[in-house]
C-alpha cells in the first residue's frame, strides 16, 4: 500500500512540476514582454532611448554597459512600419535585433556584415512574396509576430563613440506606412 501511495505522489508531482516548467516557458515572455511595454510609458512605434548604462544605473546583471541602447516596441498589426538610421563603421559594432512578443529574435543586422551607412528597413506581417527587398528603397524583415520589440545596441568604448552613439540614436526613426 505504501509502494502505491508513493508511486502516485511520485507521478503526481511529476505532472505539477511539468506544468509548472510549460508555464513558465509558455507564458512568463508573453508576460515580461507585456510588463515592458507598460512600464515604459510610451506609445507603440516610438523610439526609447535611455541613458548610458554604468555601476550605478544597473540593478541587475544586464545591461552591458559597454553599449548604448534604443528600443522600439512595435506594432504591425494594421500597418507595416519603416526603420530609419544609420549605422557606423565598422570600427564600432552595431546591431539591430527584431524579438517577437516572446521575447525571442528572429533577426539581427549588424554592421560588421557589410551594412554600414544609412537603412530604411519594412518590418511587416505580411508574409507575400511580393514583398522583395528593394535596394534602392528598403529591405524588408517578415515579422514573426504582430506586436513586438527592436532593440538597437551601440558599442561605446570611448568619449568619441559615446558622441557618435547620440547621434545616431537621434537619427533613429520609425513611421508606419
Amino acid at each position: 500500500m505504501k509502494k502505491a501511495k508513493l508511486i502516485i505522489y511520485g507521478v503526481v508531482f511529476g505532472m505539477l512540476v511539468y506544468l509548472i516548467q510549460y508555464l513558465l516557458i509558455a507564458y512568463l515572455p508573453n508576460v515580461l514582454f507585456g510588463l515592458a511595454k507598460v512600464l515604459s510609458r510610451k506609445p507603440l512605434n516610438t523610439v526609447i532611448s535611455p541613458p548610458k548604462t554604468d555601476a550605478k544605473l544597473r540593478r541587475v546583471v544586464l545591461p552591458n554597459p559597454d553599449f548604448v541602447y534604443s528600443v522600439i516596441f512595435y506594432d504591425v498589426s494594421e500597418h507595416d512600419v519603416v526603420l530609419t538610421g544609420e549605422f557606423p563603421d565598422t570600427s564600432q559594432y552595431a546591431c539591430i535585433g527584431f524579438y517577437g512578443n516572446n521575447l525571442q529574435p528572429y533577426r539581427v543586422i549588424n554592421n560588421q556584415t557589410g551594412v554600414t551607412g544609412s537603412y530604411k528597413i519594412r518590418l511587416t506581417a505580411n508574409n507575400s512574396s511580393k514583398l522583395a527587398n528593394n535596394a534602392n528603397r528598403y529591405f524588408t524583415v517578415q515579422a514573426k509576430t504582430k506586436q513586438g520589440s527592436i532593440l538597437m545596441r551601440l558599442l561605446v568604448t570611448d568619449s568619441v563613440h559615446l558622441k557618435q552613439a547620440a547621434e545616431i540614436q537621434r537619427k533613429l526613426m520609425i513611421a508606419e506606412m
